[in-house]
């Protein structure tokens, strides 16, 4: 499964986003200098091949009135790939992983409800024979931005910080407003978008909507912050990223803005927070870097951590993913 030039360009520039226009792959192959039919029969192939998980809208949960929050336990192994069954069906859990630490498993969960939360999390301790379960709440952002960079991946100068693409931010989310056909909208872009000429045609006609009604309400969904994008998502290790790295370091409150923006700077680094620390899990900065091998992704932290003069950090690599999902409603 070898990736021409063309592919990954492709990849690169649906991973931005799609236009809001009536026939968005001929916009992306006219910015690609290529034709409508080859993007459509790359992505079909591309899609085949793994190299894309979907091709949709990418939701905020906070966005939809939703909360979330990443979990983590130290499960026993004769009952862990039962309690990852439990985890695993709901909805609410997008990502779950196994990961080498002592707490080795780590999932995420969005739901609507303090009390929806309680009765899930309940639910799964008992499934893992009663473990603490460790809460990591976001604390502050400093960027949520997954691009896997599809050109030049081996390129040394990867690991120079580039901008931060969000700034830190505690800023809470307030939910937009969302009417019956704004759901409708959403839950068929959950799904994958159709590698028809007109896409956004076809999911008019599905809702009832006319386009330019379906342009006007995905606009407000971003402009309010719901949408995100609409975009591929790839699969990392088929894409060449097959390390993952959760990196975790301790470091004094005052020095956690700054020391987080220069880390979400990193190109590598697709998520960085700060996030509630333990009496026995004392870290507070977070952060998901990405990378070809295990190498490269210890090469990133430990240039960070001398640049820092950080003494107490760990990198929890991703040895099983459990489940990986979009978020959806």
């Amino acid at each position: 499964m070898n990736l021409d030039s063309n592919d990954r360009k492709l990849l690169n520039r649906l991973q931005i986003g799609l236009p809001l226009v009536r026939r968005p792959w001929n916009a992306i192959a006219e910015e690609l200098e290529l034709c409508q039919e080859d993007v459509l029969q790359r992505l079909e192939r591309l899609k085949k091949e793994g190299f894309i998980r979907r091709i949709g809208g990418v939701f905020n949960p906070a966005g939809l009135g939703f909360r979330g929050c990443l979990y983590a336990m130290a499960v026993r192994e004769e009952l862990f790939y039962q309690t990852a069954a439990v985890v695993n069906r709901y909805r609410g859990v997008t990502h779950n992983y196994r990961r080498r630490s002592r707490l080795n498993m780590w999932f995420t969960l969005t739901s609507r409800t303090e009390e929806e939360r309680g009765v899930i999390l309940e639910t799964i301790r008992e499934a893992a024979g009663g473990p603490l379960l460790y809460e990591f709440p976001s604390e502050q952002l400093f960027k949520l931005k997954v691009f896997l960079n599809m050109e030049g991946k081996a390129d040394a100068s990867a690991i120079t910080p580039s901008p931060n693409l969000n700034g830190g931010t505690t800023s809470k989310q307030e939910p937009c407003k969302i009417e019956i056909t704004d759901l409708q909208l959403i839950r068929e872009l959950q799904g994958d978008l159709p590698l028809s000429p007109e896409p956004y045609t076809e999911i008019a006609n599905k809702t009832g909507c006319s386009l330019e009604e379906v342009f006007l309400r995905l606009q407000a969904l971003q402009a309010g912050g719901a949408l995100k994008r609409i975009g591929a998502v790839l699969k990392h290790r088929e894409a060449g990223f097959s390390a993952n790295g959760l990196f975790i370091c301790v470091l004094p409150e005052e020095h956690i803005p700054e020391a987080g923006k220069r880390l979400a700077g990193y190109s590598e680094v697709s998520h960085c927070y700060k996030r509630r620390a333990h009496p026995d899990w004392p870290y507070n900065l977070y952060a998901m870097i990405h990378g070809p091998d295990e190498a490269s992704v210890r090469k990133v932290a430990e240039q960070f951590v001398r640049r820092e003069g950080i003494k107490d950090y760990d990198i929890l690599f991703s040895t099983e993913e459990l489940k990986k999902t979009s978020f959806s409603i």
